[in-house]
């Protein structure tokens, strides 16, 4: 694979993975908050920089949508207590269970949906869609702990592991 290649990859699974977060009821909403709700629900009380380094988004991009976001009433930021100059953003209670079953839908799921307009076999398409889902987590976990600078075997982590080791504090 060249890397115009994985290029063009990237923007085929950023496609897939913003129809597989979404239900066709939702009110389009610009894609960054997608992906925010998604990690803070995933993790929460992460700092801004964790989620910029997270989602790869700028960190201007980041906090803008945070204070938007906030001030829609899905997300709420305090100071650290540890470091009063970060904030850490938490989703409000209501939220994580209306966008949980959306938002963290497994990706074999997405992938299957995708791989079953190409091949109908769904014996096939399951094992392939099981194969990719499992090389892309790894992948994603890899360059997570790469964005985090976070060496080592804490590379294959889980993601709240990760955030526990860069904060120094279980996740709650």
């Amino acid at each position: 694979m060249k890397a115009g290649e994985l290029y063009l990859l990237g923007k085929h699974l950023m496609e897939l993975a913003s129809h597989g977060m979404r239900d066709e009821a939702d009110p389009e909403v610009p894609e960054i908050y997608l992906v925010l709700i998604s990690v803070v629900v995933e993790a929460p009380d992460l700092s801004i920089s964790e989620l910029t380094a997270r989602t790869g988004f700028a960190q201007s991009h980041v906090s803008a949508a945070v204070a938007k976001l906030r001030e829609r009433g899905a997300l709420r930021t305090r100071p650290d207590p540890a470091d009063r100059r970060r904030t850490l953003v938490t989703p409000v209670e209501g939220l994580i269970e209306a966008v949980a079953q959306r938002q963290q839908r497994d990706a074999e799921q997405v992938l299957a949906a995708a791989l079953t307009e190409l091949d109908p076999d769904e014996d096939s398409v399951a094992e392939r869609a099981a194969r990719l889902a499992k090389a892309a987590d790894e992948l994603y976990r890899l360059l997570t702990a790469r964005a985090l600078k976070v060496g080592g075997d804490s590379a294959l982590m889980p993601l709240h592991s990760l955030a526990e080791e860069v904060t120094g504090k279980p996740k709650k």
